[in-house]
């Protein structure tokens, strides 16, 4: 078994390396529309339906490099999301939102999050 740990991962727009990035998602799916008729021996069968994906990214902001310099809400971009050094899903997206939160009680480092949408296929890396 070949596993990999997420210690390389990273996030691009192109060229640029988005700072402080802590974790991302990608979540891809597909709307399989289910129907029964009267060759299915009355179980519900499917077809590949419409495919899908959206995802996170979790950050700490750095005052010298902040993350709205690269993006915002509503923003088109093509994000590239880093395995490891070589090994990455080009992801054509829009950005939803972004949001951060800012721990007063306990003085954490401050962080947010940053939702996004495909708006087109994706790229797979090759294992």
């Amino acid at each position: 078994m070949a596993t990999i740990s997420g210690k390389d991962g990273q996030v691009k727009i192109g060229s640029t390396t988005l700072a402080e990035i802590t974790k991302w998602t990608l979540t891809t799916t597909a709307q399989n529309p289910a129907y029964a008729s009267s060759a299915t021996q009355g179980w519900k069968t499917r077809r590949e339906g419409v495919r899908d994906a959206s995802g996170t990214l979790n950050l700490k902001l750095d005052l010298a490099d902040p993350i709205s310099d690269d993006f915002d809400e509503g923003s088109a971009v093509t994000l590239l999301l880093y395995l490891d050094s070589t090994r990455f899903y080009t992801v054509p997206a829009i950005i939803d939102s972004l949001g951060w939160e800012v721990d007063i009680d306990n003085g954490e480092v401050i962080g947010g999050t940053a939702e996004y949408s495909a708006t087109g296929p994706i790229v797979k890396p090759t294992f």
